[in-house]
């Protein structure tokens, strides 16, 4: 089986700045490597042949720029994340391809998820970790904190697989894919979900992007 993905890398990281105005995708994660390169290495490593970066830039300085599997579809104008995918659709080959933001890391191989988009799509869950602590009462007296305790919910990790006939039909060519469409596509029952319970590091504020640092630093020591 081929497989191909989209990588969203349009996001402009407001919340990063003024600490960074370096491009999100361009972000240092590790030693020599950004967030695009982990990305890209990532999906070549589990047997991708055709990588999409969706884009309002060009990516020369990242290492697999001139890899041949890897190609960008250019947005003249801002599309949302709904339209970029329905664009970059353009380059894709095979009937169902798989979608990913640039931002969201997982451990896990991404090919486990065309399994579960049966019905036309699929979307990777897990439950988040909460930024605070929380507190238990009773009466006025605290009696249990927990330190940033996971929620006992599934939200969207951002990694998704659909099929080129849903996206032709359903997908904006300009607008986000997760503010209407998601939810169009689940009314219809084409939706799937895969609950994932390894690690997943965002980046959306310096304090996250120093974290992923740390975590990576952690894992090559």
């Amino acid at each position: 089986m081929r497989y191909e993905a989209v990588i969203l890398c349009g996001g402009e990281g407001w919340r990063l700045k003024p600490d960074t105005w370096t491009p999100k995708p361009l972000l240092e994660i590790s030693p020599g490597e950004t967030l695009a390169d982990r990305q890209i290495r990532w999906l070549l490593e589990h047997g991708f042949g055709n990588i999409i970066l969706a884009s309002n830039r060009a990516f020369p300085e990242s290492g697999f720029f001139s890899n041949k599997a890897v190609k960008l579809c250019l947005e003249r104008k801002k599309l949302g994340t709904g339209g970029a995918v329905k664009k970059a659709t353009k380059l894709i080959k095979t009937e169902k391809f798989y979608v990913m933001n640039v931002d969201d890391i997982v451990f896990y191989d991404p090919r486990k998820l065309f399994g579960y988009a049966t019905n036309g799509a699929a979307v990777l869950l897990a439950k988040p970790q909460l930024p605070f602590g929380r507190i238990t009462t009773k009466k006025d007296l605290v009696i249990k904190f927990e330190q940033k305790p996971t929620m006992n919910i599934w939200v969207n990790v951002g990694h998704y697989v659909f099929s080129k006939e849903l996206v032709k039909e359903y997908f904006p060519d300009k607008g986000n894919l997760e503010w209407k469409t998601m939810q169009e596509i689940a009314d219809k029952k084409y939706l799937r979900g895969l609950k994932y319970k390894g690690d997943w590091l965002t980046v959306n504020t310096m304090k996250d992007l120093i974290g992923i640092r740390e975590y990576f630093e952690t894992k090559i020591n």
